[in-house]
């Protein structure tokens, strides 16, 4: 059971990542709206779907808890290297950003295409790190107050946020 759910974690955090880099790529208009539209439902799609797999895994129960078995070194990885790569994106982005303020950039659309791009990536690495936390069975993600609703709420929240917000258009 653990490899099929570490196979579909895998699967995940892979469509997620380049359904992430698709949604940055259409707000940077290398695709058509069409495309990045499509594609920002389907990173909602699997986000709403992530959560409810997580949630129904926790109450399969097959061979004693989760707790006891070895998590795969290859998610605590995974969590940095998404980390690392939201940082560096994140600082970069800060820097395209306030190049255009100060007018160095004189393109203000520019701005709002950055501030664009951090969102998706950070709602992008949010679900993989979660995830990745998942997977590893982190104590750092069951000790939190936050309940499974809430959880489910939020990712709720921000698909609707982007989807019908009107960033992108």
């Amino acid at each position: 059971m653990k490899a099929i759910q570490d196979m579909a974690a895998f699967a995940f955090v892979l469509a997620l990542a380049i359904l992430t880099g698709v949604c940055v790529l259409g707000v940077w208009e290398f695709f058509s709206n069409d495309v990045i539209w499509k594609s920002f439902e389907t990173v909602g799609l699997l986000a709403l779907v992530s959560v409810i797999i997580i949630v129904a895994s926790r109450f399969l129960g097959f061979g004693g808890t989760s707790s006891s078995l070895i998590p795969n070194p290859v998610f605590s990885s995974l969590r940095r290297i998404t980390l690392g790569v939201l940082i560096a994106s994140a600082a970069l982005l800060a820097f395209v950003g306030v190049l255009t303020i100060w007018d160095v950039i004189p393109d203000a659309e520019v701005l709002y295409k950055a501030i664009g791009s951090l969102a998706v990536l950070a709602f992008g690495a949010f679900l993989m790190v979660v995830t990745c936390m998942e997977r590893e069975n982190n104590p750092l993600l069951k000790s939190q107050s936050v309940s499974v609703g809430g959880v489910i709420t939020a990712l709720i929240l921000l698909y609707l946020i982007f989807a019908f917000g009107g960033l992108f258009s």
